[in-house]
């Protein structure tokens, strides 16, 4: 389960969407996440962590699945501190 910590994101989104399987979500996570969240999903200067945070484990699916779609730039960002903005359609 550790290793599927950092693909966490992805899944949920692949979950509701249903169109791709747990191999695809961490190629999609290796391609378009780690550069700004790390690879095990600790956290960069460029992105917040993922493991541990709270609005994924234990925010809604809905409200993680539209943040990876539409992202999150300007006064919508949840972390002011990072200067890059979360781009949308990443998936």
């Amino acid at each position: 389960m550790k290793k599927m910590a950092p693909i966490l994101t992805i899944a949920i989104y692949l979950g509701t969407a249903g169109t791709a399987s747990a191999i695809d979500a961490s190629k999609l996570y290796a391609e378009k996440c780690v550069p700004c969240h790390g690879p095990k999903g600790e956290g960069t200067p460029t992105g917040p962590a993922q493991k541990g945070n709270p609005f994924i484990t234990k925010g809604k699916p809905a409200e993680v699945k539209k943040v990876i779609m539409e992202g999150r730039a300007g006064k919508d960002k949840k972390y002011p501190n990072i200067p890059v903005d979360m781009p949308k359609g990443l998936v």
